[in-house]
């Protein structure tokens, strides 16, 4: 079971927020009374030990908010604002447990009966703004975006040295009849002028005229698509 003595000590030690309001003291999800009894057990004088008083929530939360005042100054501090005080033979092993210097304690009750805490539902703004601090900053998001958006634009850019297969067309669609009568003539001409004494110097002839045949397509292809 959850107990606020425990809750005090770990929020403390691990620097949690503790929130106070409306008499409630509030360990995220779990509430308590300010006036709520720990199971921490108060120093009484004498030997009569039978009857176990218990130091409060709010008691043990203003000797840690105050710890650092020598234990007169606190207790005039204690008794102006009402609060219950720590006793001065409690006072060191109380704060040695809770901040985290000793795991336990003789005078913590462990069969003492505890209130049951209340449970604490967050209201939508709180949950609206948890969630908001969950999402990746904006800052974050956008320079992700730029990089997504450059990446996508150097992959959509054509290379000046390679050749979109989208601007192929076919000889039908860029050069007119005319001009492939004229090309199939240029190479009928260029078949029967073949040097035919050495096999290499007519692989180099027929590699030259084809050649030019391309500069030729590729000059009559680019005036038919500027005027197209």
């Amino acid at each position: 079971m959850t107990d606020p003595l425990s809750l005090l000590r770990e929020y403390h030690v691990n620097k949690k927020e503790i929130i106070e309001g409306d008499g409630q003291i509030i360990f995220g999800e779990f509430s308590w009374p300010k006036n709520a009894k720990t199971n921490y057990i108060t120093w009484k004088p004498g030997k009569d030990k039978t009857v176990k008083e218990y130091y409060t929530l709010e008691c043990l939360l203003f000797i840690l908010k105050n710890e650092a005042l020598v234990h007169p100054v606190y207790a005039r501090k204690a008794y102006a604002e009402n609060m219950p005080v720590v006793r001065r033979p409690d006072r060191k092993d109380l704060l040695a447990y809770l901040n985290g210097e000793i795991a336990d304690c003789p005078s913590i009750d462990k069969s003492a009966l505890l209130e049951i805490p209340m449970q604490v539902k967050r209201s939508d703004d709180y949950n609206e703004l948890e969630s908001l601090a969950k999402k990746p900053r904006f800052d974050d998001i956008h320079l992700q975006k730029a990089k997504e958006t450059e990446i996508a634009a150097m992959l959509d850019t054509p290379k000046k040295s390679s050749v979109s297969v989208y601007n192929i067309r076919s000889l039908s669609e860029t050069i007119s009849a005319e001009k492939i009568a004229s090309i199939k003539a240029k190479h009928l001409a260029m078949k029967r002028t073949k040097i035919k004494t050495n096999n290499n110097l007519e692989q180099e002839i027929n590699i030259m005229a084809i050649l030019n045949l391309d500069v030729d397509i590729t000059k009559d292809g680019s005036t038919h698509l500027d005027k197209s």
